[in-house]
């Protein structure tokens, strides 16, 4: 599905953007790095039966620096993410928002949205 949105008309209606949590061969989320603009949408899904967690928040993530926000945004979680699960967040601020899942991110499951 890439490359799609530079197909659709600039007055195109604001658009969901899918993040898989993925566990092998490494924790990750897949893509690690989405650009979106301001009133788009994230929807991060967990096939799996591990929990995940979708945290924008310095203060729950081990390195404070993989969990950023920009200025005056306020901290989220998704709580744990169980198989099938999934979580949503319409994304208003523009800037760069760095997230963890708290129980992996020390295997390097963090990711990055970017919003202008």
């Amino acid at each position: 599905a890439f490359g799609v949105s530079a197909a659709l008309p600039a007055w195109a209606q604001a658009k969901t953007v899918d993040v898989t949590m993925k566990q092998s061969p490494k924790m990750r989320f897949i893509p690690e790095t989405v650009n979106i603009k301001a009133g788009d949408t994230v929807k991060w899904t967990n096939p799996y039966n591990i929990s995940h967690t979708v945290t924008f928040d310095p203060a729950k993530a081990a390195t404070k620096a993989n969990a950023a926000l920009p200025a005056g945004v306020e901290p989220f979680d998704s709580g744990p993410v169980e198989e099938e699960g999934t979580f949503s967040h319409t994304f208003t601020a523009k800037g760069t928002y760095k997230y963890v899942c708290v129980y992996h991110e020390d295997m390097g499951m963090v990711g990055t949205v970017i919003v202008s």
